[in-house]
């Protein structure tokens, strides 16, 4: 279970089917000798056409649960009467050096009706989408599995790794068949590294370390019948009778030596073995290429971040004292995070967990994941490169895949820093944030758990309420009566006016040609898109969410303005609580847009010190339809066509609106002109400095630009 973040980078084996004749590490796991010798291997892909036209259409509807190959393999079993093969999923970790650890996980599957080790295996369990294949092996003597229920531990575990492979999915009721689930054995790794010509002792301490368990020196067992092995679905792989245990190898420290005398591969050897300190949850591997360039061509920055990693490997006490220490490191990984050198800020980062691990240090390393993994989401790119420790093994992997793997690797680092001080609001607001818009397995009730520590910590109030921008003193209510307040008076008085504008906006839209150059008309844009607004961008779990910015970004944006010109005339006269917090960077005002079929995920708004108004400017369903709003634990709401709905956007709140049924006409969009405005019991409106004399802790964050991305710094 330690290892359960470091399990987020499985995946199937690399260069196979070669890797198992180069590879030490799976030789000594699979082969004639190895720990778990096979009676078969196969590589089994997901089942085709041809394979499933042959099951009873029953056995094709049954339902298969992540996790579960057991109860799967049974099941079809029962259904369709197909032998159950017992074995091992064979996967790589690829963040290590590739052939270098290997992990076995103990797996059931199906066979095919065939002629013995001809006939085809066939795999229904579900599967991630990045693993297409499986590397199974069909175990000499199969054991007998003990049914009993899975211990929470277990269970804890097991969602663990439905979160980290399955991020949609979510547990289903228990499946009425089989009341039972059975618990799998532990995953084995094994972790060997060459060295040339090791001597008989060494081999004899390698044997033990790795696992390694030749046919003579298995206790109360018989030899392995060699024979047995069916090596034909390997393809050509070279084997031998004496395969060698190999050791781990040295790591050269160049420390302190000029640029000239480190080799590129003693340079990458040093990270190599940096990022495999066991005190670290499991991180993605930086771009050594690029890290290497900017160390033979730069200065001293560079230098001395390859010799403190010199003398963290080598143990060598911190020869400066640890506060002096921990503001250069900071102020070493502030600059490059400001260049956009995030790999080389992240060492920085591990390096500092390694010398001093104390929450800041954790929750840096969690910020600048996050900032690579937004960089990567919001770039618009359908595919990325994902760096890889052996750096010839560096791969286009696609955007989803990316952002899944560097997303969980920054909730393990805030996890680990909330771990060391269960009082830090920001590691709570960025992993709460992670959780919500990622959506993994019991996501929900892990945010509320985390919200309910973080108010026995006295950081919020309420779970329901949790603001990164936090004013304990003012007082708080999901829902606002509307006539308590003269903005919203004023836009329901001038509703006609306001909706007669958008309507005109959007028939301009639709007449506008695309040949005519001379129509400059600003089209609606993706919320998200708009500089400052990316953490609004990442709301959108599905359909489309699009805007008309009036005032945003501390300015007036004259292109769309000059549109609504009665609109904007109202806003500057009549709502001046509104334009005044987007003048202060507090809030927006918009048209906000949603198509049908659109969600917004559960979120908490950036301050208590503001309020929100929706007025309702075009509504085609009502809240029992499927059109509504819900905020904190209060009843959803309905939008009403010229009436304002205000509520406190720090607490929990969502929105939904459904999809049009088959039988129904499209409905249309629902439209609000959106007005965040200042609480009227807060202090300091119009104030620029609001912030900073309302929370000192969150002084410096620009609250519309969350998740929280400013770097902690340590002492």
């Amino acid at each position: 279970e330690s290892d359960v973040d470091a399990l987020g980078a499985l995946g199937f084996p690399r260069d196979w089917p070669s890797a198992y004749s180069k590879s030490a590490p799976l030789k000594s796991l699979i082969g004639k000798r190895g720990l778990l010798p096979a009676r078969r291997v196969a590589v089994v892909g997901l089942p085709t056409a041809d394979q499933l036209s042959k099951l009873p259409d029953m056995c094709k509807s049954s339902t298969c649960v992540p996790l579960h190959s057991f109860h799967n393999a049974e099941r079809i079993s029962k259904l369709a009467g197909l032998e159950i093969v017992r074995g091992w999923a064979i996967y790589e970790r690829l963040d290590q050096p590739v052939g270098s650890v290997f992990v076995a996980e103990r797996y059931w599957w199906n066979s095919l009706p065939g002629n013995g080790i001809n006939s085809t295996w066939i795999d229904l369990s579900p599967r991630p989408t990045f693993w297409p294949q499986l590397l199974l092996i069909e175990e000499v003597e199969p054991k007998i599995k003990e049914r009993k229920i899975l211990p929470k531990k277990d269970a804890q575990l097991m969602a663990r790794l439905i979160a980290q492979r399955f991020p949609e999915y979510r547990l289903p009721e228990p499946l009425p068949a089989l009341d039972t689930k059975i618990s799998g054995m532990p995953a084995s790794k094994v972790n060997v590294t060459v060295k040339n010509e090791p001597d008989t002792q060494e081999i004899q301490t390698a044997k033990k370390q790795s696992g390694y368990v030749a046919g003579n020196e298995r206790k109360g067992k018989p030899k392995t019948n060699q024979t047995s092995l069916d090596y034909s679905k390997f393809d050509h792989i070279e084997d031998s009778d004496d395969e060698k245990i190999v050791l781990k190898q040295a790591v050269t420290l160049p420390m302190g030596l000029p640029r000239e005398a480190v080799s590129r591969q003693e340079y990458d050897n040093v990270w190599r073995a940096l990022l495999q300190d066991k005190q670290l949850p499991f991180t993605p591997a930086p771009d050594l290429d690029e890290m290497w360039g900017y160390y033979k061509f730069g200065g001293m920055d560079e230098q001395a971040l390859l010799d403190q990693a010199c003398e963290v490997l080598g143990k060598f006490p911190c020869r400066l004292d640890p506060k002096e220490w921990k503001g250069k490191t900071y102020s070493l990984t502030r600059k490059l995070e400001m260049e956009s050198r995030e790999d080389e800020a992240r060492m920085w980062s591990i390096l500092a967990i390694l010398r001093f691990p104390d929450a800041d240090a954790f929750y840096n390393q969690g910020v600048l994941l996050n900032k690579m993994c937004d960089k990567v989401k919001f770039g618009g790119a359908s595919t990325v490169k994902l760096p890889a420790l052996e750096t010839s093994q560096a791969k286009m992997v696609s955007t989803e895949q990316y952002c899944s793997l560097f997303s969980r690797a920054a909730i393990s680092y805030y996890r680990r820093s909330l771990k060391v001080d269960p009082k830090q609001r920001p590691a709570y607001i960025n992993l709460i944030g992670s959780l919500e818009r990622n959506e993994p397995p019991n996501w929900y009730d892990d945010v509320h758990e985390l919200a309910i520590a973080a108010v026995k910590n006295g950081i919020w109030y309420t779970k329901w309420q949790r603001p990164p921008h936090f004013v304990p003193t003012l007082p708080a209510k999901p829902f606002h009566n509307s006539q308590d307040f003269p903005l919203s008076r004023a836009l329901e008085e001038n509703f006609s006016v306001i909706k007669a504008e958008y309507e005109a906006y959007r028939q301009k839209l639709a007449n506008r040609k695309d040949w005519d150059d001379s129509d400059t008309t600003p089209g609606l844009g993706d919320v998200g898109n708009r500089p400052g607004a990316l953490h609004d961008g990442g709301l959108r779990k599905s359909g489309k969410w699009q805007e008309v910015p009036l005032f945003t970004n501390c300015t007036i944006q004259r292109e769309y303005t000059d549109l609504f010109p009665e609109t904007t005339r109202i806003l500057q006269t009549q709502c001046s609580d509104a334009t005044g917090l987007a003048f202060c960077g507090g809030g927006d005002v918009i048209f906000s847009v949603l198509t049908p079929g659109t969600r917004l995920r559960p979120h908490c708004g950036p301050s208590n010190a503001r309020l929100t108004c929706h007025l309702a400017i075009r509504v085609p369903r009502s809240c029992e339809q499927g059109c509504y709003i819900r905020v904190g634990s209060e009843s959803r709401r309905g939008w009403e066509e010229g009436k304002c709905l205000v509520f406190d956007d720090s607490f929990e709140h969502e929105v939904f609106f459904s999809e049009p049924r088959s039988d129904e006409t499209y409905p249309g969009d629902r439209v609000v002109l959106l007005a965040n405005f200042w609480h009227p019991n807060f202090g300091f409106k119009n104030d620029p400095d609001w912030r900073q004399k309302s929370d000192e802790m969150m002084a410096t964050v620009d609250v519309e630009t969350l998740p929280q991305t400013a770097l902690m710094k340590s002492g």
